[in-house]
């Protein structure tokens, strides 16, 4: 088993292999979301099994002491209302815009890390 990754691994895995999915039904590729996880996964993955194929259903599984791994999924922290099955971004049937929320919430993530950069050195002094 590999060592649990941190989330900003998660993050960066979650957004390549996302990107790539995206950029498979931008081609037209009739292979379903679950397929192209599977495949992804199989080129550009050597660590340990990742639960749901799922990066962020990993991290959260890991980091969560209840049943839901949706407790503590990465893209919850940011936007406590995402939900990967919502019905404007569904994984499995919207997967584009599901990669362009991604996004859109990593943007808001790496902002909101950046503001408080500033405060923590102000603390520390």
């Amino acid at each position: 088993m590999s060592k649990k990754l941190t989330l900003n691994e998660t993050w960066e895995y979650c957004l390549s292999m996302w990107r790539w999915i995206a950029k498979q039904r931008r081609a037209r590729s009739r292979s379903s979301v679950p397929s192209l996880k599977r495949r992804w996964l199989e080129y550009n993955w050597s660590g340990k099994d990742i639960d749901g194929d799922c990066f962020f259903c990993d991290y959260g599984l890991s980091h969560t002491k209840t049943e839901d791994n949706c407790d503590a999924c990465p893209a919850q922290k940011i936007d406590p209302e995402f939900h990967c099955m919502c019905i404007e971004y569904d994984y499995q049937d919207y997967p584009i815009a599901f990669y362009n929320k991604l996004v859109s919430l990593n943007r808001k993530r790496l902002k909101k890390k950046s503001h408080s950069k500033p405060a923590q050195r102000k603390a520390a002094e």
